[in-house]
C-alpha cells in the first residue's frame, strides 16, 4: 500500500489506534505491507517524514514494536531506541514514538487469545509480569532471525499468497512468528529441574510420543503436545533432549517430513507437490525443499516423478 499522505497511512494501521504529528516536511510517500495470519498481524511500515505517533493498543491485541532504520533517531517510550532494543505493547496502554527523520519499521500485533494461549503452554518461564505493561527491552537473542523469518514471510505473502494461507500451513507461520517474537523477547534461562518423579516423565514422553503415532499423517505442533501431555514445552523440551536426542520441535519437524513422503508415495494423479505440503503446514516451500533432500538425497518432485513411473500394480489395473 502506497500512501500520498500521512491520514491514509494512519488509518491502516493495524491493532493500534493513534494519530501521527509531523515534526518535519514530508521527504518521500508512506509504505505500509501487511501480512495476516487469522490472528497475527505481520507490518512493515516506512514513513515519509519525521514523525511524532501517539497510540493506544487496541482491546484485543498486544503489538511489538521493532525500527528498521534510523534506530538512533526513534525514542519509544521516553527511550531512545537501538538495535538490540524492542518495544512491548499491551492492549489499552498509551504509548509515544518519537522519530526525527523518516524511518522504516515492522511490528507484530498477536490476538489475546493467542499469546494468552502461549503464555499456558509455556508458564514455567514466561513472565506473566509483561502481559500488564508496556515495555522497552533488550533483546534476549539476535534479532536478525526474526527480521528475516519477517521479511521470508512478507516475501512468500507476494509470490505465492495461496501457499502462505492454505489453513495448515497458515497455522505453522503464525507459530513460528510468535515463537520467535518471544524467544526474542523472553530470558533464555537455565531449565530448573522439576519436582516431577521419573514415572511422570516417563509418563509425558510416552504420551507424546503415542500422539505422534497414532497421527501419523496429521501435521501436528508443540501445542498440540503440550496440550496432550497437560505440560509445559520446557519440560517436553528437557524430556526430548535428555531421552530422544533432539528438541521436540525437531522431533516434530522429522515427523512432518516422513508423514509427506508418505503422502508423495501415495499420491493420487494429479495431486501435486504443493497440495500435499500444504496440507502438512508447509509455507516456506525453498527451506522445505531443501531440508527434504537432505534427509531423503531428492527433492519432493524427484520423489513423486519415481513414484509415478512405477508400473500401476494388477490388483488396481
Amino acid at each position: 500500500m502506497i500512501c500520498a499522505d500521512f491520514d491514509e497511512f494512519e488509518e491502516a494501521l493495524y491493532g493500534v489506534a493513534g494519530h501521527y504529528v509531523l515534526r518535519s516536511r514530508q521527504q518521500r510517500d508512506w509504505r505500509l505491507r501487511v501480512v495476516e495470519l487469522d490472528g497475527v498481524a505481520l507490518m512493515f511500515g516506512r514513513e515519509g517524514a519525521g514523525t511524532v505517533y501517539s497510540g493506544i493498543g487496541l482491546p484485543g491485541f498486544f503489538n511489538i514494536f521493532l525500527p528498521l532504520s534510523r534506530h538512533e533517531c526513534t525514542v519509544l517510550g521516553g527511550q531512545r531506541l537501538d538495535r538490540r532494543l524492542i518495544g512491548w505493547m499491551v492492549p489499552e496502554a498509551m504509548f509515544h514514538i518519537d522519530a526525527s527523520q523518516p524511518a522504516s519499521w515492522m511490528t507484530v500485533a498477536m490476538s489475546c487469545e493467542l499469546v494468552l494461549r502461549w503464555a499456558q503452554q509455556h508458564e514455567d518461564e514466561f513472565d506473566a509480569s509483561i502481559l500488564s505493561r508496556n515495555l522497552v527491552c533488550l533483546a534476549q537473542q539476535d534479532l536478525a532471525p526474526l527480521i528475516w523469518l519477517a521479511l521470508r514471510l512478507l516475501r512468500i505473502d507476494h509470490c505465492a499468497p495461496q501457499e502462505l494461507h492454505a489453513p495448515a500451513a497458515e497455522c505453522a507461520a503464525r507459530s513460528e512468528l510468535m515463537d520467535r517474537v518471544f524467544r526474542s523477547l523472553l530470558p533464555a534461562t537455565p531449565a530448573q529441574r522439576g519436582q516431577a518423579t521419573l514415572h511422570s516423565h516417563q509418563q509425558i514422553l510416552r504420551r507424546a510420543l503415542e500422539l505422534l503415532d497414532a497421527m501419523p499423517d496429521t501435521p501436528l505442533h508443540m501445542a498440540d503436545l503440550c496440550q496432550t501431555c497437560n505440560t509445559s514445552e520446557r519440560t517436553l523440551r528437557n524430556l526430548f533432549t535428555r531421552h530422544l536426542g533432539m528438541s521436540p520441535h525437531r522431533y516434530l519437524m522429522q515427523h512432518r517430513l516422513h508423514a509427506i513422503r508418505r503422502a508423495i508415495l501415495r499420491a493420487a494423479p494429479g495431486e501435486t507437490i504443493t497440495e500435499i505440503c500444504t496440507r502438512f503446514g508447509v509455507w516456506d516451500f525453498g527451506r522445505f525443499a531443501g531440508l527434504y533432500r537432505r534427509y531423503f538425497g531428492e527433492l519432493p518432485s524427484q520423489s513423486l516423478r519415481g513414484r509415478r513411473s512405477l508400473p500401476t500394480p494388477l490388483s488396481q489395473a
